[in-house]
């Protein structure tokens, strides 16, 4: 039994990812696929002896994304909550709602994703959106209709996010992308 999991998807790209990343989310489909690995009836291998996934590309990777860092970077609400039951995730951090006037409760996000909105941005975007994340509030940086922070250099952000609660995981200096995670 290998350490790595490998799925193939119909495209033909492959993706790995460690069984213990996988096995965080014990309820979700993912996990349920590699715990019945040897029933074949439960799903397809192809000759590397990859799981056979008919998904998108970018679904895919933004899905093993959420299995290493809690956060799923799928935007549109409807394909979000479509991959969200699809895949059966465990919470996954989304708008909060309430039925009354009071103010809505926010789980503050273990991992924060922060990066310029596009390649040729001023604007630096985070994900879960700003709204969701309860350490920006009060924020000092503008939001622009898009909900990303005008003219802010993703390091501003992350050094905000540090002196709230936050602690810089990884850094991309080549993209200028950065994961804060949520201090103990």
């Amino acid at each position: 039994m290998s350490d790595i999991v490998k799925f193939k998807l119909t495209n033909g790209d492959v993706f790995g990812i460690f069984r213990q990343t996988l096995e965080r989310y014990p309820s979700s489909f993912l996990t349920k696929l590699i715990s019945n690995e040897q029933n074949s009836t439960f799903h397809s291998r192809d000759a590397d002896n990859a799981f056979l996934i008919d998904e998108d590309p970018m679904i895919f990777s933004s899905l093993l994304t959420y299995y290493r860092c809690g956060v799923l970077t799928i935007l549109h609400d409807d394909l979000r909550q479509a991959i969200i039951e699809k895949y059966m995730l465990p919470h996954v951090h989304s708008p909060p709602t309430t039925s009354s006037g009071d103010l809505p409760k926010y789980d503050e996000p273990l991992y924060i994703h922060i990066s310029f909105e596009h390649v040729s941005s001023m604007s630096a975007q985070t994900r879960p959106s700003p709204a969701q994340i309860p350490a920006l509030h009060g924020c000092p940086f503008p939001l622009t209709h898009t909900n990303s922070f005008r003219s802010k250099d993703p390091i501003e952000i992350a050094n905000y996010l540090s002196c709230n609660g936050y602690s810089m995981e990884q850094i991309d200096l080549n993209t200028r992308s950065i994961l804060m995670k949520r201090k103990n």
